[in-house]
């Protein structure tokens, strides 16, 4: 297969949601098993020359190649065509890499519309430029697709992962999200969010075109709305298995956008359970409105809770990157704002740690 470094154009930024997909019929209950030809791996970027090699050499390493790997860079301003187009030379022959550029910047859910729409395969797989796949990550989901005997069809696909530094040093195990047919029955009915790796996802183009791709809706949360709306189509499920890395930074969209994705993954979670009880969903300015309108004490606690969030995910965040002086006062802070979350985070970390500290005693 000829690797290209296709430089395409992708227009229409002043509407961040003309990439979305129109609606299709619904999919059959047991759809074509994925072809390792077919899929087609999405990576939109902004600005990761430094770390989007490390995607796509974790992707032309595969144990089953995918078919496609196509970089929707929206608009960056450093080395990343570079990077795209000599890491393309070097797989030439065995996985075809090639990038398109986006017109103006538009997010990273216009991207990754604007990505699949470009894309050749029938099935998608995401990788964000940031992260990294196990080498059997898509072998392992063609096996569980091929192997499914649920009662209900898959529409979507994830992976449990590690918790890696920028260093790529594992820190933590990256567990979330249903694991069984039961586990989204409950999650169903309960009107819970569906969380997946977004990096280990994989699904239909028919399944996303009936949803209507990525949305703006919940501003810088698109993932998961994206999953939720899945859920619509057919089971969304994590094989229990770490086949991911996703990366832990401080310069990530986590950190960057902080207040708006809280607030917003706050609504979705209101809005899933109102769905569940048959009622409409509220909009941003609505659910702000709301918001305001809680008691003095109300609004207090849950600004405290927001900030003690805030600088336990920035300070465990520098920690395992280094900056363990820095990252230490920001735990102290969040350990005052709010103590149970910090307390909840140690106990998790140090579960984390003993199937690692026995998996090396093994080896």
């Amino acid at each position: 297969m000829t690797a290209s470094t296709e430089t395409e154009s992708a227009s229409g930024r002043d509407d961040p949601n003309r990439h979305e997909a129109r609606a299709e019929p619904a999919a059959p209950l047991k759809p074509a098993l994925p072809d390792p030809a077919s899929i087609s791996v999405i990576i939109p970027t902004f600005n990761d020359a430094g770390r989007i090699g490390d995607a796509l050499r974790s992707i032309a390493a595969q144990t089953t190649l995918p078919g496609e790997v196509v970089v929707c860079d929206d608009c960056s301003e450093d080395a990343t065509e570079g990077v795209v187009r000599e890491l393309a030379a070097q797989h030439a022959g065995r996985i075809a890499i090639r990038r398109i550029r986006l017109d103006s910047r538009a997010g990273a859910a216009a991207a990754r519309n604007a990505g699949i729409a470009a894309a050749k395969g029938e099935w998608i797989a995401n990788c964000d430029s940031d992260d990294v796949w196990a080498p059997t990550k898509l072998e392992r989901q063609i096996e569980f697709l091929r192997e499914w005997t649920g009662k209900q069809r898959i529409a979507l696909l994830g992976t449990y992962g590690h918790n890696i530094n920028d260093a790529k040093k594992v820190i933590s195990p990256a567990i979330m999200g249903p694991t069984s047919e039961e586990d989204y029955d409950e999650l169903v009915r309960a009107g819970g969010i569906f969380y997946v790796i977004h990096s280990s996802a994989l699904f239909t183009r028919t399944d996303f075109l009936a949803v209507g791709g990525y949305s703006s809706e919940y501003g810088a949360a698109d993932d998961y709305p994206f999953f939720c709306r899945m859920a619509e189509r057919g089971v969304v499920l994590n094989i229990p298995e770490p086949l991911v890395y996703y990366r832990k930074r401080a310069g990530s969209v986590q950190f960057s956008r902080f207040w708006e994705l809280r607030q917003d993954v706050m609504r979705l979670t209101v809005n899933q359970r109102r769905l569940a009880n048959g009622e409409a969903p509220i909009g941003r300015e609505e659910y702000a409105a709301q918001l305001a309108r809680a008691p003095a004490r109300e609004r207090l606690r849950r600004r405290r809770q927001l900030w003690g969030f805030y600088y336990y995910k920035l300070g465990s965040t520098h920690v395992v990157n280094g900056s363990r002086i820095r990252g230490g006062l920001e735990l102290a802070l969040a350990s005052v704002l709010d103590p149970a979350r910090v307390r909840a985070g140690v106990v998790n970390a140090v579960r984390g740690r003993r199937p690692r500290r026995l998996a090396a005693r093994k080896a």
